[in-house]
């Protein structure tokens, strides 16, 4: 038992890998459909390129989304909707308008405009009662008819309406009824014909008779809703029916509209079969056996290609969920048809993998995310075209990422990608300008936009799975980040140094492949650990006053090592990435301060020495980045302190400096070869020669210009 545990710890990182595998297997086995696929490729205005296809059993041909259109609009516009005859709205208006009348006409015959009419009280009482009966006859008379809701939840009021009341309708055209603007319409014109010679219209004025005017009919949504869903659930979705034995299609037959058609039916009909058959479990193996198989291919390529990644178990995670994430998402929109799936921004995969691991990765791990979708959309070969296509320009057009507006412009090429090779199958496959499904080109435009929103989505992934991007790192670079201002400030000659060594470093790395801006940003920050005393570097030092003269050889080279640990403290407290603090931990490695070492040696030969007093902390180099920067730190360093700086001088510096590297062993950990390093002494020799303005002598007799 002991025995296994052992072996368990030992073995944890690996375990983890292969229990991600398997999680990401199970996931996607759940996430797919259990239902089978139609065995046949094909596409409409392009020949069957298999065998003769003969109808394996009796199946109905589903109508197009066109027909079904169609029918629901014929069926739709002979529709009338219900509306609720209420009665008890005319009680109320009758109530409220003789109140109203009363109040109103004893208000009116106390103005001057009644009394200059000369009515004794026996006529004032008589008019009184004769137009209040016109009004109560004429109101009742608009009720009768019925007032309808100027404003539905319909788009518009069909020709004719369901008058319901007490659960029995009539159905009646909806010219003859009023609204509350052509009631008070029809009001004003009868008072006008009817009072023309009788001067009333200010009192009628006062009425505010549009108060009286409420809709009596009330459109009821539940009745509407229930019998015009009762309709449309009568519509056939099939029309004709395929016997089984019946012919389909020849080889080598355009695939016209009606096979095309058929084909479809037998399709759906076929996967639905399938689906609800004792082959369910059988489907649900192959299903898990072709994700299998793109996850191998996929640790394959990690395994060969890309060892580091498959080694850092958050990269591993952050990659095998992105994944997880798009399958899940083409999975959502395929059981919404509102959703098509051209929305998803596949694209994205591609854009956050190469702005945060390399271009390679990007491509082939997109192409095996478009591998694990393409068993889920339709059209399947038309799917993985256009999403190759956009996803190949997309990594084109952004070889690194340093600002938004670069996404900008890759969400519009990747637009246009769309559109030209959408727009390619269209015409191929339909013939026919006209029968293109335009819409497409609107999903298209919202996945060109969905693609902008990647800048936020790379700075939520690196913080979660500690990246670092080039944006991330063109700020580190900026010299009013907080760190190196406080560098100029308090070590001016160091921030010099490390200006310098950038140079040389990122010559390096262009020259044999890398990161230039990741070995840049190091290199500007590897020594921010001698703020603390940089007095005792001799880059920062006024005088000739050497602080270390007054020091023990042990407590100089103590003061010398502590950088390092200084500068990983600086680092962690602004919180700079980890992959900046690597190039601070070993742009030493674990060599030794030479100098104070031997003379410590020399002074006490027979004293025992503390090897770690002289020794820096480590780690050595593990990447081609942090194996250059140290090159490029020692013979930088080293070459301030030749007195004589000549092409010959420095040659010999450079080469003796990482030769004592290399036969230290500092590079074993660091995936560069003996010919990069030789790459490496040719540049920074070159550069130094350069920096330093050193001059070839030349035989007197030579006239120079």
């Amino acid at each position: 038992m002991k025995k296994y545990i052992r072996w368990i710890r030992q073995n944890t990182k690996v375990i983890y890998r292969v229990l991600l595998f398997i999680i990401t297997l199970g996931v996607l086995s759940l996430i797919y459909p259990n239902i089978g696929n139609f065995r046949y490729e094909y596409q409409k205005g392009k020949p069957w390129m298999h065998e003769t296809l003969i109808a394996p059993f009796d199946f109905a041909i589903h109508k197009t989304e066109a027909e079904l259109a169609a029918n629901r609009d014929s069926l739709l516009a002979n529709f009338s909707p219900y509306y609720e005859y209420k009665p008890e709205v005319l009680v109320n208006v009758s109530n409220k308008f003789n109140a109203d009348f009363d109040k109103k006409w004893n208000a009116y015959i106390q103005t001057e405009h009644f009394k200059n009419l000369n009515y004794n009280e026996s006529s004032t009482s008589i008019e009184k009662k004769r137009i209040r009966l016109y009004f109560q006859d004429i109101i009742s008379g608009i009720y009768d008819v019925g007032i309808i809701e100027a404003s539905t939840d319909q788009l518009q009021i069909p020709e004719k309406i369901n008058r319901s009341l007490n659960n029995i309708s009539e159905k009646i055209e909806t010219k003859s009824l009023y609204t509350p603007q052509t009631a008070y319409e029809f009001i004003n014109k009868s008072l006008k014909d009817d009072f023309k010679d009788q001067n009333y219209h200010v009192f009628f004025q006062n009425l505010n008779l549009d108060t009286y005017l409420t809709p009596n009919l009330i459109y009821n949504e539940d009745m509407s809703e229930k019998v015009r869903n009762s309709m449309l659930s009568s519509i056939s979705l099939t029309k004709g029916l395929v016997k089984a034995g019946t012919r389909i299609t020849l080889i080598g037959d355009i695939i016209d509209d009606d096979t095309f058609r058929v084909l479809e039916s037998l399709k759906r009909e076929y996967e639905s079969i399938l689906g609800s058959s004792q082959s369910h479990y059988l489907i649900m193996g192959g299903q898990s056996l072709l994700i299998l198989a793109c996850l191998i291919l996929l640790f394959l390529y990690l395994r060969n290609f890309r060892i580091q990644i498959l080694e850092d178990n958050k990269k591993l995670l952050f990659i095998l969920l992105l994944i997880v994430i798009f399958v899940g998402l083409s999975s959502l929109a395929m059981k919404f048809p509102i959703i098509n799936i051209y929305i998803i921004p596949f694209v994205l995969i591609p854009v956050v993998l190469r702005t945060l691991l390399d271009s390679r990765s990007a491509l082939f791990i997109f192409i095996i995310s478009l591998l694990l979708n393409g068993f889920l959309a339709p059209n399947s070969f038309e799917f993985l075209f256009l999403q190759l296509s956009a996803g190949i320009m997309a990594i084109y057009s952004l070889p690194q990422l340093e600002r938004r507006g670069q996404l900008v412009i890759t969400a519009i090429i990747t637009f246009f990608t769309y559109s030209i090779v959408y727009f390619a199958f269209a015409i191929t496959q339909e013939g026919s300008i006209q029968e293109i499904e335009w819409k497409n080109f609107i999903w298209f435009a919202i996945n060109g936009l969905l693609l902008t929103f990647s800048y936020s989505l790379i700075y939520i992934f690196e913080k979660l799975f500690g990246f670092i991007s080039d944006v991330t790192l063109i700020e580190l670079a900026n010299q009013n980040h907080p760190v190196l201002r406080q560098l100029i400030q308090h070590a001016p000659g160091t921030f010099q140094h490390s200006l310098t060594v950038a140079n040389l470093a990122e010559a390096a790395i262009n020259e044999i492949g890398g990161n230039p801006l990741l070995v840049r940003t190091g290199a500007l920050y590897h020594d921010i650990g001698k703020m603390k005393n940089p007095v005792y570097f001799i880059e920062n030092q006024m005088t000739n006053r050497n602080p270390h003269d007054s020091l023990e050889f042990d407590k100089s080279a103590q003061v010398i090592t502590d950088h390092v640990k200084y500068g990983i403290q600086i680092a962690k407290k602004h919180k700079l990435p980890q992959q900046i603090i690597d190039f601070i931990q070993t742009h030493h490695g674990a060599g030794r301060v030479q100098y104070f070492y031997t003379s410590f040696k020399n002074k006490y030969p027979d004293k025992e020495i503390d090897e770690e007093k002289f020794t820096y902390p480590g780690p050595d180099p593990f990447s081609k980045e942090t194996a250059v920067l140290m090159m490029a730190d020692s013979v930088e360093a080293a070459s301030r302190s030749l007195k004589e700086k000549t092409p010959e001088s420095i040659e010999n510096l450079v080469i003796s400096l990482i030769d004592k590297q290399i036969s230290e062993n500092r590079f074993e950990m660091a995936d560069i070869s003996f010919k990069n390093i030789h790459q490496v002494k040719k540049i920074f020799i070159q550069m130094l020669i350069n920096i330093y303005h050193a001059r070839i002598e030349y035989p007197k007799e030579i006239i120079r210009d």
